[in-house]
This record gives C-alpha cells, sequence and structure tokens, in this order.
C-alpha cells in the first residue's frame, strides 16, 4: 500500500531531506525553489512523499504547484525549475513504479485535480539510466504531450582526439587569444553586470530574456556557491563569453547558459568556453554533460544541433507526461 503524503516544508521534512541525500537532484532542494518565493513567483506549490506503509520508507518524491488552467485545476511539476517528475529511490523497478503512479492519479482525482503535467529530466539523470518509469507512466494512461532533443556527452567517452578536425583547429586557435577563467565569486557590481550583459544581450539578439534575471542568477549562486560554476572568457581583459553549469548531481552537469559578445564571434568565443567546461567537467568526474536543447520552440535548431554534435553530444528527449483525470 502505497502512502501519498502532501509535504509542507520540505526544507525541514526529515524524510525529505534524508531521501535527497541519497538520490541528489538540485531542483528538488528547497535551497533552489526557494529563489521563486524570495522573488515573488507567487508559486501555489504542492509537494509530494509517497511511502510504503509496511516498509514505512519513502519510495519516491516530486516537486509541484497548484494551477488554474482553462477553469481546470492542473498539478504542474512544476513551475519555478527545468524539470520536475518524480524522483525514484535509487533501485526501482517498473512493478513499483505502476503502483506508486496508480497511487498518484488516486491521490490527484481526491483533491480535485482534473489534469497532471509532469516536466521530466531526460532518463541518463537517473542515477541507474533506464526508462521503466516512462513505460510506467505511458502505461498508466499518460501521453506525451511535449518532447525536446537535448544534446548530452558521455565524458567517459570524451576525448579531444576525437572531434572533428575543423573543431579541434579552432579550438587550437582560439587558445591563443582567450583568457578562461572559472569565477568562484563575483568581486562586485561593476563585475557581475559585465558579466550577465553578455548574456543580456546575447539572448537580446535572439528575441527571447534569460531565465533568470541578474539578481535572481547571483542568489542561485549565493545559495549554491560549489553546484553552480560561472566560467568567463577573456581578450585583453574583456569579457566577451559566458558559461554557467548546473551540478544536477554528482554524476550529470546541465550548461544553463552559454553566451558570447557577437562582436567577437570571429574568434570562437563560444566553441572554446563550451570545450573548457567540458573538460572541468570530465577533470571533476562527472559522467554526463548535458549541452541543453536544441529546440526554438517546437522546431528543431539543424544548426543549433549540428553545433553540438561536433562536441560528441548525442540527442536525447525531454518529455512532459499529461493525463486527464
Amino acid at each position: 500500500m502505497i502512502e501519498v503524503i502532501k509535504c509542507e516544508n520540505i526544507d525541514t521534512d526529515i524524510e525529505w531531506l534524508e531521501f535527497l541525500r541519497n538520490q541528489y537532484n538540485i531542483f528538488f532542494d528547497s535551497k533552489f525553489l526557494s529563489y521563486n518565493d524570495k522573488f515573488g513567483k507567487n508559486i501555489n506549490w504542492h509537494h509530494l512523499k509517497f511511502k510504503d506503509k509496511e516498509t514505512n520508507k519513502i519510495l519516491a518524491i516530486m516537486i509541484g504547484c497548484e494551477k488554474e488552467t482553462n477553469e481546470q485545476k492542473v498539478y504542474l511539476s512544476s513551475d519555478g525549475v527545468s524539470f520536475g517528475g518524480f524522483l525514484w529511490k535509487k533501485r526501482g523497478d517498473v512493478i513499483e513504479y505502476l503502483k506508486i503512479i496508480d497511487s498518484y492519479k488516486v491521490y490527484l482525482k481526491k483533491n480535485n485535480f482534473q489534469k497532471a503535467a509532469l516536466r521530466c529530466f531526460p532518463f541518463l539523470y537517473n542515477q541507474i539510466p533506464n526508462e521503466e518509469n516512462e513505460y510506467a507512466l505511458i502505461h498508466e494512461g499518460f501521453n506525451i504531450s511535449f518532447y525536446a532533443i537535448t544534446n548530452i556527452i558521455d565524458l567517459d567517452e570524451f576525448e579531444f582526439k576525437n572531434i572533428s578536425d575543423s573543431k579541434k583547429r579552432s579550438i587550437n586557435k582560439s587558445k591563443a587569444k582567450i583568457k578562461i577563467n572559472l569565477i568562484e565569486n563575483i568581486e562586485n557590481d561593476k563585475s557581475y553586470s559585465e558579466y550577465y550583459n553578455v548574456l543580456l544581450n546575447d539572448r537580446d539578439l535572439k528575441d527571447v530574456v534569460p531565465t533568470h534575471n541578474k539578481e535572481e542568477l547571483l542568489f542561485l549562486k549565493h545559495q549554491f556557491p560549489e553546484q553552480i560554476k560561472f566560467f568567463s572568457a577573456e581578450i585583453e581583459g574583456k569579457i566577451t563569453g559566458i558559461c554557467i553549469l548546473f551540478c544536477i548531481n554528482p554524476r550529470v552537469i546541465l550548461n544553463f547558459y552559454l553566451a558570447q559578445d557577437e562582436q567577437y564571434k570571429e574568434y570562437g568565443v563560444a566553441e572554446y568556453i563550451l570545450y573548457e567546461s567540458i573538460q572541468w567537467a570530465k577533470n571533476n568526474s562527472f559522467r554526463y554533460y548535458d549541452i541543453g536543447t536544441s529546440n526554438i520552440g517546437n522546431k528543431l535548431s539543424e544548426g543549433l544541433f549540428a553545433f553540438k554534435k561536433r562536441f560528441l553530444a548525442n540527442g536525447y528527449l525531454r518529455k512532459t507526461f499529461e493525463i486527464n483525470l
């Protein structure tokens, strides 16, 4: 028998914290979620624990929120982060997943939810990568309502010699002109503003805005000094490119931001800072490096995908699972 428990305070809930300690994922950490509350996102949180009543052990957790969409009460997992869905215990299996998902559906109906949507992370993020949980979701009536392709590097297989010859020449040429820095501390507002403006201007040229404003990103960096990494590319002392990595768990790095000053594009800034950040992740014992999605809206950007593919990054799906109750 599976008991579904609404967790009011995940920052102090002992079961939540203990479960997360063994299956860490930064997006399920209350310290990460807290930036949404600090900056007034007005998210109506509804986090869940799934407990085996016989063993009294937590089998899964889920971050989520309640929303009203088209006059429907919707459970969304989740606003405020890139990914949600179920975070499973390390050694679960499809039989267990089916029971848990069934109990989740019962909980949703009892609490008058009419729909649920789960933005799930790629299966490689799991400690033991497999697709059993996705099979269980589909078996229990969920459908894939949205998908995008993301490019992930297996760092065990990543070697400079295996990159395309054109990329190797570009990287070697960039080395002579570009200095890459790992920034542990933003020294003052001026230097951080210069850093953030590279990102802001890059996204402005693409007619989009960064997910985080300047204050939010700095807050997250202070919250996670060891798990959020800021890299800069400098030419003659000027910041010409930035790269920001989120350490999702001890195995997975997510490249959340990669940007360059368009005036220095000819120097291969984006390629070089990406390469150096990949090497950093490999040298620090991470297994997978997610460069990020190659979708622009619902369409594949062929040029962006090809750019990432040249760094030995294969395509994997990010999926949103939905069910109408």
